[in-house]
């Protein structure tokens, strides 16, 4: 049996909560709104849920993965704008040959939890913290290990520590690896994610601390929303920037889809780089005969969590060579962890600038590479329509699979380019041969 769950798009009324993650991505008791739904549909008896996602579909498709975990198919489709339920149903359930879930559960817009479809989360602040709340009691089910109520109303995940002078007053949720400092206040209705570290004499009520948020000493929080240095009040739908780290700040910083070359990469790309200095020095060298530059600077635009350019990273190309001689010096920044072997090739901030939609941005979602899919297709390299389409469905679909089948057809159109350049040569050169016997005869008639 088949469903179709449609993710919300970006909400300008929730935005800041979709500022790093997409909404279904946000953790909510230590999971995501998505992976509820997964559970869910399954224990309406689903084998198959097809996903349909417009706002950053890649991290949507990271968090739920292929369903293997649940024993289960789960399938992330990118789409261009959100559907309604009815627009959903008639576009991709129109397939009688499929087995659909009752229409009730067929098609869901999962933009509130389940089995609350009365109250909406995405429509404000104040109703997204009120959603929580109403979530609170069902959120202790018997597949969190270790969870326990430790003192009516207040429960507290694995590995949490509090000390024996704060105050929990309930109702009050502690995720997994939680620390309380001395003389803290939580509650009562507070919400504290997995990791949050709360510092003496803090207060915390009618509030949401997101994952991995040290909340700072004598800091109270009151109506909010926090995530990282961010803080809302949900009352007001105010939203403040924190740029005291020691008031509120994240523990840890993410990059979406920030995944370089594993170790096992990088001594590869050292040991390539050891293998062929040869033709590197050389190209050099021509470049210095010549009373040229050898080497070129070039910056390249890096993603913040929020999938928006941010950074800049230094990279050098060598010049007057062919294309992939020219690549020859970032093999060093594989090593250094700041390029992959597979990828999407670099682009200026100026380029990143001209990207002005969704779609058009998945290019910056994906890693920066030495190769892409765009070299596989046999795309020029440069900042083309083909291009901008081959790197924005590698950042929706890439996996270790596409990563080798890119590889493998790389390296093959190199060895046929490399035996064409042979037989060119050859041919050119018996063709000179041919030339110079055909005049010698001519030369030798001319003179008997």
């Amino acid at each position: 049996m088949n469903v179709l769950l449609v993710c919300p798009d970006e909400r300008s009324s929730v935005s800041m909560l979709s500022a790093c993650a997409p909404l279904v991505n946000v953790r909510i008791f230590g999971k995501s709104l998505i992976e509820y739904w997964v559970e869910h549909a399954i224990g309406l008896g689903a084998t198959k849920i097809i996903v349909l996602a417009a706002d950053r579909p890649e991290q949507v498709r990271e968090r739920v993965g292929d369903g293997r975990r649940w024993g289960v198919e789960v399938e992330v489709l990118p789409i261009l704008h959100e559907l309604t339920e009815s627009e959903a149903r008639a576009k991709y359930c129109a397939d009688h040959n499929t087995k659909w879930l009752p229409a009730a559960n067929d098609v869901i817009v999962i933009d509130h939890l389940p089995g609350l479809p009365l109250q909406p989360m995405c429509g404000s602040y104040a109703a997204w913290f009120a959603a929580l709340l109403a979530w609170l009691p069902r959120a202790v089910t018997p597949d969190r290990i270790g969870l326990r109520e430790i003192q009516p109303g207040v429960w507290a995940g694995l590995r949490t520590r509090v000390s024996p002078s704060a105050r929990l007053l309930a109702p009050c949720w502690l995720g997994e690896s939680v620390t309380v400092g001395p003389c803290a206040i939580v509650g009562p209705t507070a919400i504290l994610e997995d990791k949050v570290f709360v510092e003496a004499a803090a207060e915390i009520s009618n509030s949401a601390v997101g994952a991995e948020t040290l909340v700072g000493e004598c800091t109270e929080l009151k109506d909010s929303l926090a995530c990282g240095n961010t803080l809302i009040n949900w009352r007001t739908n105010s939203t403040v920037h924190v740029r005291d780290p020691l008031l509120l700040r994240a523990l840890s910083q993410h990059h979406s889809r920030a995944r370089s070359a594993g170790w096992f990469g990088r001594m590869a790309a050292m040991a390539v780089m050891a293998c062929t200095w040869p033709f590197g020095l050389f190209a050099i060298m021509m470049s210095k005969l010549h009373g040229q530059p050898a080497l070129q600077s070039k910056a390249a635009a890096r993603t913040q969590a929020s999938g928006a350019s941010g950074e800049t990273l230094r990279y050098y190309e060598l010049m007057h060579t062919n294309d992939w001689l020219r690549r020859w010096p970032q093999l060093w920044n594989i090593a250094g962890g700041t390029f992959a072997w597979i990828g999407n090739r670099p682009l200026s901030p100026s380029e990143a600038a001209t990207l002005t939609n969704d779609f058009e941005r998945l290019w910056l979602s994906a890693p920066i590479g030495l190769i892409s899919l765009a070299d596989a297709e046999g795309c020029p390299e440069g900042f083309s329509d083909e291009a901008q389409a081959h790197a924005s469905f590698y950042a929706v679909q890439a996996n270790w699979r596409l990563d080798l089948a890119i590889l493998k057809r790389v390296l093959l159109a190199s060895v046929r380019k490399e035996r064409s350049l042979l037989t060119d040569d050859k041919s050119v050169w018996k063709g000179a041969e041919h030339e110079d016997k055909i005049s010698k005869r001519h030369i030798a008639y001319q003179r008997s």
